[in-house]
């Protein structure tokens, strides 16, 4: 069934750098850059934001009228 495919020799170019990319990785500034933005600075930053943002609306069966801030 698959003998009558064209193959596209750039798709297969595509394909397999693909799937070695391992092979081909190297460090530079740029992919270092990206990797500490998104393997320390989101993660610190969303932390940071939830701790900022903790117990300071109260959602547990709220009605549409009631004010969800906390109310101390």
């Amino acid at each position: 069934m698959g003998e009558h495919l064209k193959v596209d020799p750039a798709i297969e170019r595509w394909a397999h750098m693909r799937e070695n990319t391992h092979l081909y990785f190297g460090w530079n500034k740029r992919t270092t850059r990206r990797s500490l933005f998104w393997g320390i600075v989101i993660p610190v930053g969303l932390t940071a934001l939830a701790y900022a943002t903790d117990r300071k609306w109260n959602m547990a069966a709220a009605q549409t009228s009631d004010d969800l801030t906390y109310k101390k």
